[in-house]
């Protein structure tokens, strides 16, 4: 990182982006918000300058890139669904983009992504990993809350760690349950409050044990690490309480929190563990 020089956030929904030009402010960097529209809520922000910006917008984004100075930028935040260009009115920076943005839509998630970071590095912006402007929001490695459930869950993490890589490298998602040794449910487009879900009506119809089970997150195989990481945050807390897990596991290093203090606090007031695994890179 650049001290003293502008980085741009550009913003989705949740509140990592915020956390995330915070600790860019800390270390003496000036965040400069790039608000999308529908996903990010611009006065959440403050103080940090924001500028609200529609699907469309292209053009106009790097003309606010360029004219803050900005030579750096971070994608950060939920995106719930995915913009329909036949039904926007875009503007002559997205116009000469368009045949371009729909052949990576045609692909997954890690294609697109990968896809929108070439197009910043061709107006000369350099894509920053989260954990480059925000290390301490990394998922440390061991055990950062909980007990006895952890060691007890050993078998279900591994289950659920190869079944998460496993549709990681289809492109699917980042995350898996295992419940008793048994992978009982993967992450799909819905992300991981979907999955969380499906693993509770699972609980409630008798499909699965009434207690037990361990969430797994992970980085996907082929995935750019700036890009798109695991997050985990009091609502992966609530979510798996309702799921009746035992607890939350991520890479080390490779997984955010959106939040450590807030995060931590939900998990013990939940009565979960929430674990760090060594990064380990699959062949």
């Amino acid at each position: 990182m650049r001290a003293g020089e502008p980085v741009a956030i550009l913003a989705g929904g949740g509140r990592l982006p915020f956390l995330v030009g915070a600790a860019a402010a800390k270390a003496g960097r000036e965040p400069i918000v790039i608000a999308i529209a529908g996903e990010a809520e611009p006065a959440g922000f403050a103080p940090f300058p924001v500028h609200p910006l529609h699907w469309g917008e292209i053009g106009r984004l790097f003309r606010l890139l360029e004219e803050s100075g900005c030579r750096e930028a971070v994608l950060i935040g939920g995106i719930l669904k995915r913009p329909d260009f036949r039904a926007i009115r875009p503007d002559l920076g997205a116009v000469k983009l368009i045949p371009r943005i729909l052949r990576l839509m045609r692909g997954g998630d890690n294609g697109l992504l990968r896809g929108v970071a070439r197009i910043f590095e061709d107006h000369g912006v350099r894509i920053l990993s989260p954990l480059d402007v925000a290390p301490d929001l990394a998922l440390p490695e061991g055990l950062l809350i909980g007990g006895a459930d952890a060691a007890d869950a050993r078998h279900d993490i591994d289950q659920a760690l190869d079944a998460a890589r496993a549709i990681g490298r289809l492109d699917v998602g980042q995350g898996a349950v295992a419940v008793r040794g048994r992978v009982v449910a993967t992450e799909d487009a819905g992300g991981t409050d979907a999955l969380l879900r499906r693993v509770a009506i699972l609980r409630e119809s008798g499909g699965i044990a009434k207690t037990g089970g361990v969430l797994v997150k992970c980085l996907k195989p082929q995935q750019d690490r700036r890009l798109d990481l695991p997050t985990i945050g009091p609502e992966t807390a609530a979510g798996a309480r309702l799921a009746g897990l035992d607890g939350v596991a991520a890479e080390a290093g490779r997984a955010l929190l959106a939040g450590r203090g807030e995060t931590v606090d939900a998990f013990r007031r939940a009565g979960l563990f929430l674990a760090g695994l060594k990064p380990t890179d699959p062949s």
